[in-house]
């Protein structure tokens, strides 16, 4: 919690759409309007909190940026309404547009709703993350979205690393996704900006491996 998730999948969104790759935002947590400044901020290079005194500097740095990038659309759910049907919904609606997607990242899946509740909230879980994951595989996208560790885990990622078994609550969001990897610092490390990345699990290649 409160760890650099949602900060995170707005950077890789943004790094998406640089390099030329059509992204959509989904939010299910921040506000639209807080998920783009927060963006815009990466694009423009200033300060998310000296964006109100440079508005004339964003704006025009975000114009040059738009004829170089991919396109990047926003979209957001209140918490725990959006569902994998609504995501595809998403996507067909802009494809009727001419836009079609490279990635959708999801600003969380732990606080989605599933296609079909039952009274088992690990099956809940689980029906989510395959749901999504099939979406991806049909649509022939990359999904990228984050989820929280356990309270030994939050502690694990500041003295080491958050392994595959620290995942809260339901080891299928570890299980389903091709590949995991955990955002990790010490104390001090935050004070000097500085994260290391862990690829806690992975599918098709070496994992176990700290950046």
């Amino acid at each position: 919690a409160k760890s650099g998730k949602s900060i995170a999948l707005a950077d890789a969104a943004r790094n998406a759409v640089m390099a030329g790759y059509n992204v959509l935002f989904v939010t299910l947590e921040n506000s639209m309007k807080i998920t783009a400044e927060r963006i815009d901020s990466g694009f423009a290079k200033i300060a998310f909190n000296e964006m109100g005194n440079n508005i004339m500097a964003v704006n025009k740095k975000i114009k040059e940026m738009s004829q170089l990038c991919g396109k990047l659309k926003l979209h957001e759910f209140p918490s725990g309404t959006c569902r994998p049907s609504d995501i595809t919904r998403l996507v067909n609606k802009h494809r009727a547009k001419g836009i079609v997607f490279d990635l959708v990242v999801v600003d969380y899946l732990d606080i989605m709703a599933p296609d079909y509740r039952t009274d088992n909230d690990i099956a809940n879980s689980k029906s989510i993350y395959v749901d999504v994951r099939a979406i991806a595989q049909r649509e022939g996208f990359a999904i990228l979205s984050a989820t929280q560790t356990n309270r030994e885990g939050a502690k694990n990622a500041k003295s080491g690393v958050a392994g595959a078994t620290d995942v809260a609550e339901d080891y299928n969001r570890i299980r389903i996704p091709y590949i995991v990897i955990s955002i990790n610092a010490s104390d001090d490390e935050k004070k000097n900006g500085e994260a290391r990345l862990h690829f806690a699990a992975s599918r098709n290649q070496e994992g176990d491996i700290t950046i």
